[in-house]
């Protein structure tokens, strides 16, 4: 159940939520192509895609709230943002690129959706990659030539779910806002629950288990609450 701090009028805890949303999800996908030495930085300082007044604004909303202030208290436990990155940069390689015992989580949904339990084999352009191949090109988008990734990369899913709410939210129809949440709760949501649950058994250090434990909260959202309110004004900064 997604509850808002009591101080909030009706018309600020729509803001906050759609805000969340989408500040959560930009974020989340940031972290998920990679650190870098800036972003790192920008973080520690809380200054980076989540600020100190977004965190805010996401910390009034459960479930959010509690993710993000443990997520707040893994990046303070460095001394600055290059041991941060450092960190972040070499459990990252670990976890998503290179280890010799196997990528437990991998980065691309065709990997999911075995049987409970099971690990599936790594495929290239599996069934989800086909399926988001076409989602991308019949909204008129592709990838980037230099991108270098299949289609069913997270964080392409993530962007593409981005791109949804935005359209909806920026006046043009209910149609774009039911299928982001379709494709949240049907597409997105079992194999990112299933990702997360690989994740917390390798992921020590637990920062990128809470920027997926983040995500899958904010899919569950997207799912199950009314996301009508439009956060598009002049002042809203999105992805």
């Amino acid at each position: 159940m997604t509850t808002f701090n009591q101080d909030l009028t009706e018309t600020e805890m729509l803001e906050s939520l759609t805000a969340a949303i989408m500040e959560g999800l930009a974020f989340v996908s940031r972290v998920f192509w990679g650190p870098d030495l800036e972003f790192c930085r920008a973080i520690y300082q809380d200054k980076g895609l989540i600020s100190s007044i977004e965190l805010a604004r996401l910390s009034t909303i459960e479930p959010f709230g509690e993710t993000v202030e443990q997520l707040g208290a893994v990046i303070r436990s460095y001394k600055d943002g290059e041991a941060l990155f450092n960190d972040l940069e070499a459990l990252y390689v670990s976890l998503f690129i290179s280890n010799r015992t196997g990528i437990a989580a991998p980065l691309y949904h065709s990997c999911y959706g075995g049987s409970e339990g099971a690990m599936s084999e790594p495929l290239l352009m599996g069934e989800p990659a086909v399926e988001m191949r076409k989602r991308l090109a019949s909204s008129g988008l592709a990838l980037e030539e230099d991108l270098n990734q299949l289609p069913d990369h997270l964080c392409i899913e993530i962007e593409y779910l981005y791109f949804l709410l935005k359209e909806g939210w920026s006046g043009k129809g209910d149609t774009w806002i039911t299928e982001a949440m379709a494709f949240a709760a049907d597409f997105m949501l079992p194999w990112v629950r299933e990702f997360q649950g690989r994740l917390a058994m390798t992921d020590k250090a637990g920062f990128y288990t809470l920027a997926a434990s983040l995500l899958t909260e904010l899919l569950r959202c997207i799912e199950t609450v009314d996301i009508g309110y439009s956060p598009f004004s002049q002042n809203f900064r999105g992805m």
